[in-house]
């Protein structure tokens, strides 16, 4: 300020000296001049809180930029999910004064803090399994695709008949979207629940000592073995360490032909010079061939049963001619001079005598599933089905003492009181009881104790 202007405004009277209407205008100036201030300052700083449940997340400049956002999140959502979405947060937005601290954010920063902490509500689908939903995903589409996709996991032929053992369905309904599965995910749970870890029995086990290094309990192993007696444990028998299931299981059924052959008939001419035990091939013989039609029952992919709908001989098997020693058989003497008939088709798979640290008091015969056993030698039943690791079972007295007997039939054709006759149809063999596959166990028992069944038939 120059000199003159000092001087000038030193010669200007002083304020309550100035007429009134001049002190009015300068006042109402000022009040006007303050309130403008204020409001410019008040507009200059106004800004909006965003709050996710009561919390704030973010400060912006504009409402319109929150409605923004939130419209952008949920018409891309919605693409993503094929439907319309709710957000499931409550988001609300409040007006403030803008403090210096408070850093203001555009709409696609915005966009940034919101997506990855929102959740969102839709019309998904669910699989029902006995009525409980255990699979959800984002549509019915994808629900009937994983259901499909699960079918052809475990189809076991291209004609194949596959259903579901549960009662199955798809009901849309609402649900979280971060709840939902793919089918890949959904596919994958079912297969590792249908693993059930096993253990084999190796000698010297007991029960207790499996469930120790298994890590359960007693309880545990029994429950996941419910046919499993302790007292008959095996060598080599495979033990479910888990009861754990699949919460859907998958049934294929389809029917196959196939020609298998026929074990040529043994035909024993009995020589009362030969010692017991001594026999001598006179003709070889040769197999035949056979058409066999099948009904398999598959679940999760395990075959679980194999029944013959049909049978086609197609070419005749020819004897195998065997001489066979009786002297000193002891046995024949009670029952008809040791003319026992082989009761079924298959060959020797395993030998009287010890097998895996035990006594193996029969010998097993390899056949088909369902191929018939027929009664050794004329007789009556005596027992006729389940009897422990045996599974179904048929045991025939035929006088003096002597009684065979046939395990882990599929199927029995007798009761207890029959009279049958030699090659008379008893049953059909399976896998029942203790086994490992199909096969027939037969024994031949003489007061109690057994003998080698091979040195009567």
């Amino acid at each position: 300020m120059s000199r003159k202007q000092i001087t000038a405004m030193e010669k200007l009277p002083p304020f309550n000296k100035l007429p009134l209407k001049i002190r009015v205008g300068l006042i109402t100036s000022a009040v006007m001049l303050v309130v403008l201030a204020a409001v410019y300052m008040v507009g200059y700083n106004k800004a909006y809180a965003v709050m996710v449940n009561g919390e704030t997340i973010a400060t912006v400049a504009s409402e319109n930029d929150v409605n923004s956002a939130i419209n952008d999140i949920t018409n891309q959502q919605s693409k993503k999910y094929g439907n319309n979405v709710e957000i499931v947060q409550r988001i609300s937005v409040e007006k403030v004064i803008k403090d210096e601290s408070d850093t203001l954010i555009d709409r696609e920063q915005l966009k940034q803090r919101l997506e990855p902490i929102l959740n969102y509500n839709i019309q998904g689908a669910a699989v029902m399994v006995n009525g409980k939903a255990q699979f959800s995903f984002v549509d019915s589409k994808e629900a009937e695709k994983f259901l499909l996709s699960l079918k052809e996991e475990y189809k076991t032929a291209e004609d194949a008949e596959v259903k579901f053992e549960e009662k199955v369905k798809v009901v849309e309904m609402p649900m979280r979207a971060d709840k939902t599965t793919d089918v890949e995910t959904a596919l994958a749970k079912v297969k590792e629940e249908g693993i059930v870890p096993e253990y084999t029995v190796k000698q010297g086990d007991t029960l207790w000592e499996i469930a120790t290094k298994n890590d359960i309990s007693v309880n545990e192993l029994l429950t996941a073995n419910p046919d499993f007696k302790p007292e008959l444990m095996q060598i080599g028998q495979a033990i479910k360490l888990s009861d754990k299931a699949p919460v859907i299981n998958v049934v294929s059924i389809h029917e196959q032909t196939v020609e298998e052959n026929i074990d040529a008939p043994v035909k024993v001419n009995r020589n009362s010079k030969m010692m017991q035990g001594q026999t001598k091939v006179v003709e070889q013989g040769e197999d035949g061939l056979k058409e066999v039609k099948y009904r398999l029952v598959a679940k999760n992919g395990v075959e679980k049963e194999k029944i013959v709908l049909d049978e086609k001989i197609l070419k005749e098997p020819s004897a195998k001619v065997v001489e066979q020693g009786t002297r000193m058989l002891v046995a024949s003497r009670n029952f008809g001079g040791g003319r026992m008939a082989k009761p079924s088709g298959g060959a020797l798979v395993s030998a009287y005598g010890p097998r895996w640290g035990r006594a193996h008091e029969g010998v097993d015969l390899g056949a088909s599933y369902g191929s018939a056993v027929v009664a050794a030698d004329a007789g009556k039943v005596i027992r006729a089905g389940w009897y422990g690791g045996y599974g179904k079972c048929v045991d025939i007295s035929h006088g003096g003492g002597v009684v065979t007997r046939y395990g882990h039939l599929s199927k029995i054709n007798v009761k207890v009181g029959d009279q049958v006759k030699m090659r008379q149809v008893i049953g059909a063999v399976g896998n029942t009881g203790r086994t490992t596959g199909p096969h027939l166990h037969f024994e031949v028992r003489v007061n109690g104790s057994s003998q080698n069944p091979m040195n009567y038939i």
